[in-house]
């Protein structure tokens, strides 16, 4: 290969667009209500007869299934919000409904409309808050309130969600305005979250959503309110799990992020003058920023990479996240060697990539800018 190659300028694939979506998932064959889902219930420590308590076990098993196998996963959070309907009919009005079944039912409201992407989102947000509101009114009807405290706080976490799931749309673009909606979710979210008894993987998916969207916002103050926060409670999860895959990848990702911000900060004239782009000596200050971002990003990705690949758990985004990561720091990289293996570890990334999806018989597809930059390369 020619190392005069024209470098790939402002590639952003997963870090920066992802913001501004619903979960992405892998597109699988939709199933039903899985034959075993008793069997799954039947798994849980469950009493029997406890109605709310099984639909809350089938929203559990759901949420254990929501990396690996999000089909399963949205069969079992249909099947949720099934017996939870069913419970709601056929409730005796004359005893009082456990504040869980009200974070069950509108937990998987909300996540299923995460996970299904043929379907508008909006009224599975409407329909999820509803319950979660009717589950805080409740909570104010009892007269023992300090039993359901816990519950209550994880109430408030899945409204949260809910919020800044809402707040998205109103947010303009280059805009620094940030909606009422949003702040009341992260006001929210600062009061009950070191309070509530949360599981890594649930502060992990949290912190991810946060992070998504302080991405919406163009400007750094508007942006970083939600950004440190997420990062904040990421690193809190790696301080008690400091492999924790998961962790590891999305503040990955939070640098990859950061790292695009400042890309977009550098000055677009630069783009068109390549002969003066090969000669320079020193970086910008939004380079360099850049640049040690991009860094700090490759550092936590390839701790997660090293240990999926070592569990048999990697998917194609992990890699194609790295080659990302790689290809815009060598964009930055001011010896020619230095980028070129950079270049070199992009294209590492991108063939094992479509490497596991060929072997886990994937439809999937590299972002057009990775698949652009390794069709120049194999020239």
């Amino acid at each position: 290969m020619a190392i005069e190659k024209k470098r790939p300028r402002g590639l952003k694939g997963s870090a920066a667009q992802k913001a501004a979506k619903k979960t992405k998932t892998e597109e699988t064959p939709e199933s039903s209500v899985p034959e075993n889902a008793q069997t799954v219930v039947l798994g849980k420590v469950v009493e029997e007869g406890d109605e709310v308590g099984e639909a809350a076990a089938l929203y559990e098993s759901a949420i254990e299934k929501m990396e690996n196998s999000p089909s399963e996963a949205r069969a079992l959070l249909r099947g949720t919000i099934h017996e939870s309907d069913r419970i709601l009919r056929n409730w005796d009005a004359t005893k009082t409904m456990p504040l869980e079944f009200y974070f069950t039912y509108g937990s998987a409201l909300f996540e299923l409309g995460r996970l299904t992407e043929d379907e508008e989102f909006d009224p599975y947000l409407e329909a999820a808050e509803e319950r979660l509101e009717d589950g805080l009114a409740h909570y104010e009807t009892l007269e023992n309130k300090d039993d359901s405290t816990a519950m209550m706080n994880c109430i408030k976490v899945s409204l949260a969600k809910v919020w800044l799931s809402k707040a998205a749309s109103e947010v303009d673009q280059g805009s620094d305005v940030i909606p009422e909606l949003a702040k009341r979710a992260l006001e929210t979210l600062e009061e009950v979250v070191p309070l509530a008894s949360l599981s890594n993987a649930t502060k992990v998916e949290l912190a991810s959503i946060v992070q998504n969207h302080g991405d919406l916002y163009t400007e750094w103050d508007s942006r970083t309110k939600f950004t440190n926060w997420a990062e904040k409670l990421l690193e809190e999860v790696l301080a008690d799990s400091p492999s924790h895959s998961k962790a590891l990848s999305e503040i990955g990702l939070c640098k990859l992020s950061l790292a695009n911000y400042w890309l977009d900060q550098v000055n677009e004239d630069n783009d068109d003058e390549e002969e003066e782009e090969e000669e320079k000596s020193e970086r910008t200050e939004e380079e360099n920023k850049a640049f040690e971002a991009f860094g700090e990003s490759k550092k936590y990705l390839e701790k997660a990479h090293a240990n999926l690949k070592m569990m048999e758990q990697l998917e194609p985004h992990h890699s194609t996240d790295l080659a990302e990561a790689c290809l815009n720091q060598a964009n930055l990289m001011l010896e020619e060697k230095e980028r070129t293996d950079l270049y070199k570890q992009a294209i590492e990334y991108i063939r094992e990539a479509k490497e596991v999806a060929s072997k886990s018989d994937q439809d999937y597809e590299l972002p057009d800018a990775l698949e652009s930059f390794l069709e120049e390369w194999e020239e």
